[in-house]
This record gives structure tokens, C-alpha cells and sequence, in this order.
């Protein structure tokens, strides 16, 4: 990777500015800055953090392999010309913690690629669902739109640190509810996407279930399809818990720029994204997000606010908040 990386750079040479994306800090951070003898600037864009990442696999800041990315990404980190950071909380921490100046840190947020888009409303979304190939096998023959029932999806790598038990969990209890206390609530068929090392036992623990209220799809979308399935959707639902807890999830820009309100699991800085009762719902256990379920299923005029809020989220696109950012630190006028 050394190698390859100092090639790439010395074919570069001459560049004004190498904008590069942290993590990963090594070996491109030290490389890159090494590279400044070239009279190169660089742009460092911060998704996350990279020795927190490390650090869940390790368990602990203290491990030496953790320690050493710190160190790596804390003292290089202080060569960038500018900064490029996800959410304010991610600016404010490395001007805090890594001394970086603040004048030279700018917040540029994500946004959903064009082919995110709201399922258009001149189109009739029930033929849609009855027949397009990658997702009419999928609907019961009793689902009806007519009578409240919600499509949900998630999207998932099936790893320990975005827990799709805590979904499955709440829908079981949503299927209990519905058989206790009220018939009448509407059926959910949630579309859960994606593969990974968990999958199969997730898999085998809904196969165990009777369900009759929710049916639960685990399916592996092409990458023209997962945009086509998630516009076709009610709600967008998010398990991520963020590593560093300063960056934002990708799939809830997704799901609203497609004009979905989403249901996710809750941390701090998601409420520069994510705003409660306006374009969506937050909450921190199973039992919390059953009575998300319940609150999005039953009252109707609730998911008509909601949608519109996410709608208003979805008409905020890439340009836009890519040319803030550059006035703002004056690269472009």
C-alpha cells in the first residue's frame, strides 16, 4: 500500500490540492503530508474518526494499535490546509481535542446521490408495487394502502455494532400487541437489505417466528434497485450507533432524500440531521421503538407531517452543500 500510494502521489506532483478522505489514516495521512514538499496543499474530508473505529474492534483507547492511529491521525491531521467535517460536533471536537484551527475546519454535510429521489406523485405507487420484478414476490396478497398498512426499510452490513435484533424485537412486539389489545392495527412488511457476517441467524431467528401482522423480507438489492425499493417505502428505519458519535448515518440521507421519514436509533448529534416529530423519530431501545411503530401506524395525520418534513430534506442535494463550504473557505467565490 506504501508502494502504491507514494506512485500514485509522485504521478500527482504539481497538484494545487490533494483532497483525501480520513479514515483510513495510514498509510495515505503521513504519505500525503510528506507529499507537501511538493508545494501540494491538502483538504482532509472527516466522515469519522479513525481510531475510534479501531477501537471497537479492540475494545479499549488504550490498546497500543489504538493509540498508535490516534497518535497518526492527532499529529498529521495538524499539516491540512483545510478540513472537511460531516456535522458541527465533528468540527468542534478537532478543534478542540486536535488543536486544529477553527478558521481552516468547515461543516460539509453529506447528501443523497441523484438517483435518490420521491417516488414522483403523478405515479400510482400500489401498481408500482404489484409490479415491479424486485419486489412484487414480496407483498402479501392482504396488504393494502388503503387501509394504513406501511412498507418499512432498513439497510444493514449485519454487524455487532448495528443490532437488527432490536428491529425484529420491536416488531414481535408489535405482533403481540396486535393479538392482546388491538386486531385492528395495520400490517407491516419490513425490507431488511443488505449481507453480512450475522445474516443467516438473523434469517433463522424470523423463520422461527408465527407471524401474522408483519412480514419480514431479507433481500440484496442491485445498486439500481435499492434506490427504486426505497422510494416505494413509508419509513426508512436506522440502527446505526456511531462509532465516534460525531458522524451521520449515510442511509438516513438516502431514505430522505427519497422523501422518507425514518425511525433511528438515537445519539446526540443526530439532531443535526434528524429532527423528532418533523421529518422523523428517534429512540434508544426495542421497547421505544415499538412504540415508535405504533405511533407511526395508527395515526395517520402523524406520517403526513413527517412526510412532508422529509420531503422538504430531500430537495437538499450535493452542489449546494458542497459550494457553501468552498466560499467558505474561499476556494470558489
Amino acid at each position: 500500500q506504501i508502494f502504491a500510494v507514494s506512485r500514485q502521489l509522485w504521478e500527482l506532483r504539481g497538484s494545487n490540492y490533494i483532497l483525501l478522505q480520513n479514515p483510513p489514516s495510514v498509510p495515505i495521512l503521513p504519505l500525503a503530508v510528506l507529499f507537501r514538499v511538493t508545494g501540494c496543499k491538502i483538504i482532509i474530508d472527516w466522515p469519522n474518526l479513525g481510531y475510534s473505529i479501531l477501537q471497537m474492534k479492540f475494545g479499549s483507547f488504550y490498546h497500543p494499535f489504538v493509540l498508535a492511529y490516534y497518535i497518526v491521525e492527532y499529529f498529521f491531521a495538524k499539516f491540512a490546509t483545510y478540513n472537511l467535517t460531516v456535522t458541527k460536533a465533528m468540527k468542534d471536537y478537532l478543534v478542540k481535542n486536535f488543536g486544529l484551527k477553527a478558521s481552516r475546519c468547515v461543516v460539509l454535510y453529506d447528501r443523497p446521490a441523484s438517483q435518490f429521489q420521491p417516488f414522483p406523485e403523478e405515479l400510482d405507487r400500489l401498481h408500482a408495487l404489484q409490479n415491479e420484478p424486485f419486489i412484487k414476490d414480496f407483498m402479501p396478497k392482504d396488504f393494502d394502502l388503503n387501509k394504513g398498512d406501511k412498507i418499512f426499510v432498513t439497510s444493514t452490513s449485519f454487524t455487532p455494532d448495528e443490532d437488527i435484533g432490536v428491529l425484529i424485537g420491536a416488531l414481535k412486539i408489535y405482533e403481540n400487541s396486535c393479538k392482546k389489545f388491538d386486531t385492528n392495527l395495520p400490517k407491516i412488511v419490513c425490507f431488511i437489505t443488505g449481507k453480512g457476517p450475522l445474516k443467516e441467524k438473523f434469517v433463522e431467528k424470523v423463520k422461527q417466528e408465527d407471524w401474522k401482522q408483519c412480514k419480514v423480507n431479507f433481500v440484496w438489492l442491485s445498486s439500481e434497485d435499492y434506490p427504486k425499493l426505497l422510494r416505494l417505502c413509508d419509513y426508512g428505519v436506522s440502527l446505526h450507533t456511531s462509532s465516534s458519535g460525531l458522524d451521520l448515518p449515510m442511509k438516513i440521507l438516502d431514505m430522505l432524500g427519497s422523501g422518507l421519514p425514518v425511525i433511528a436509533s438515537n445519539y446526540p448529534v443526530l439532531e443535526e440531521l434528524l429532527i423528532h416529530e418533523v421529518n422523523g423519530l428517534k429512540f434508544l431501545d426495542r421497547r421505544e421503538l415499538h412504540e415508535a411503530l405504533i405511533f407511526a401506524m395508527k395515526d395517520s395525520s402523524i406520517y403526513t407531517s413527517l412526510k412532508k418534513g422529509a420531503l422538504l430534506e430531500s430537495e437538499n442535494r450535493w452542489n449546494s452543500s458542497w459550494e457553501t463550504a468552498m466560499r467558505e473557505i474561499k476556494l470558489i467565490n
